[in-house]
């Protein structure tokens, strides 16, 4: 008879799995991460390119002899270094773009607790969502959504784990997918969009994601954050991203999350996290 298995033994092989989930999470989002950077990539090469041609410009300028310089030679000259300068600031905010990319997905990988730090959250919203959304168009290139932002300025820089919240913002537009996607292969007529709002309260920061897909029954939205359960059929989801979010949200964040659903026409999640 074989020993049973010891309430240690099951901790570690819930988190063993996870771990497994993170990394599949991660390998998911990889097409989205590549797309998303191809973009600011081709901005770098672009303006690093245009500014080269530039100097070359202010060099034929300045290698006139002093006493043939123009007033129209200063002026061009002075045009070359304002449009100089402003390329410079795009290659400087496209890096960064690259950077914070290349950060997320290091962060998404980590398994050694949640780091919190001042993060701008409408910005990682946005980003953390177009990767979402990226990664399921790599599976599915007929699919389409509209991603509507309403992003309240206000909310500025939040103290969060960047890493465990952009697992949530990827769990939730995932889910927005699937449930878009499943009511279009349904053959509804309709335009698929996905709105992600912030606003700033007095009791904290309101994120509201809300998908106009195929809805969640009444039944089963008490059983969302459940681990291991899930709607999607066999292979196509693990049962642990809600519940996850639930986690990160609720423990890691001190925060509340909730599901509204009409079926057939949408579904809603409004989390409530500390300012």
């Amino acid at each position: 008879m074989e020993p049973a298995t010891t309430d240690k033994e099951i901790e570690i092989y819930q988190q063993k799995i996870i771990e497994l989930n993170r990394l599949a999470e991660l390998g998911q989002l990889s097409a989205g991460i590549l797309h998303e950077i191809k973009n600011p990539v081709s901005f770098v090469n672009n303006f690093s390119r245009l500014s080269n041609g530039l100097v070359e410009e202010i060099r034929a300028i300045l290698g006139k002899p002093l006493a043939e310089l123009s007033s129209d030679d200063i002026e061009e000259e002075k045009d070359i270094l304002n449009t100089l300068s402003q390329n410079l600031l795009k290659i400087n905010e496209n890096g960064k773009r690259i950077e914070r990319i290349i950060q997320g997905m290091l962060a998404q990988a980590r398994s050694d607790g949640a780091v919190f730090e001042p993060t701008d959250l409408n910005q990682l919203l946005e980003e953390y969502s177009k990767l979402a959304y990226q990664s399921v168009r790599a599976d599915d290139r007929e699919f389409n959504v509209t991603l509507k932002y309403e992003l309240d300025p206000q909310v500025g820089l939040v103290s969060l784990s960047r890493g465990e919240f952009g697992r949530v913002i990827v769990n939730l537009v995932n889910n927005g997918c699937y449930a878009i996607n499943e009511k279009r292969k349904a053959g509804a007529d309709f335009d698929p969009v996905i709105e992600i709002v912030t606003k700033k309260l007095d009791a904290g920061i309101e994120i509201r994601i809300c998908d106009n897909g195929i809805g969640i029954a009444d039944d089963i939205v008490s059983k969302l954050f459940q681990p291991f359960f899930t709607t999607k059929p066999l292979g196509k989801g693990t049962g642990l991203g809600l519940s996850l979010t639930y986690s990160s949200i609720v423990d890691t964040h001190k925060g509340t999350i909730g599901v509204t659903s009409v079926q057939g026409e949408k579904t809603e999640f409004k989390i409530l996290i500390p300012a």
